[in-house]
């Protein structure tokens, strides 16, 4: 669900600049100083593994794309702030490589889908992993799909209520193409990838069993 350059004015993309500045700043600080020296290689591969499965893209009408994440696992194994560090460096070696997103629109897509899908996958693990660890973690990234994918559609509606110039689309068209993938496929094949990852880190012991 990236929102690739030219389709949000400086209106939109300059405030969320401003948003994710300070919260990149506050997330490196507290994440990755050297306490986190041990955890860093499984962030690492998982920020990897984030960077590959993005890469399978859909484009769909609306101007933008649907796609994996792969980055609640880094919320509900770590926390929000080290999902939307890892999240926005994806993005960037994306649009900086590969033309996919672009550097005006880092903020907003980084908003997105780092840190409001993650958000949501890890506030929705915790919410239930007292009743099922396993379900919980289906649910969440489940959940934090569709969050990310609804925030890029708001973002394309609110452009084009603002300035049509720049987003022709209208919102209903945009939210029916980027929800209904999202709603039906791609929410339970990131639950899936999820769970896989967990199960692979447990088999590799590199992560608890709780």
């Amino acid at each position: 669900m990236h929102v690739p350059d030219g389709f949000l004015s400086p209106v939109v993309t300059i405030p969320a600049w401003g948003a994710a500045a300070p919260l990149w700043y506050w997330s490196v600080r507290r994440n990755f100083g050297a306490s986190a020296t041990e955890t860093l290689p499984v962030i690492g591969s998982l920020t990897a593994l984030a960077f590959v499965v993005q890469g399978l893209m859909i484009p769909v009408p609306g101007g933008t794309s649907a796609h994996l994440t792969g980055v609640a696992i880094l919320a509900i194994l770590y926390n929000p702030g080290v999902a939307f560090v890892c999240e926005s460096l994806v993005l960037l070696l994306q649009a900086l490589f590969f033309g996919a997103g672009g550097f005006t629109v880092l903020g907003v897509n980084a908003l997105a889908m780092g840190l409001l899908g993650p958000g949501a996958a890890w506030l929705c693990y915790r919410a239930l992993r007292g009743i099922s660890a396993t379900g919980a973690a289906f649910l969440g990234a489940y959940v934090g799909v569709q969050v990310a994918t609804l925030a890029v559609a708001l973002v394309l509606g609110l452009q084009h209520r603002l300035d049509p110039a720049y987003m022709p689309v209208p919102f209903e068209v945009t939210a029916v193409a980027m929800m209904a993938p999202s709603l039906t496929v791609l929410g339970v094949v990131e639950g899936l990838y999820t769970l896989a990852t967990v199960a692979l880190l447990r088999r590799a012991r590199l992560l608890g069993a709780g």
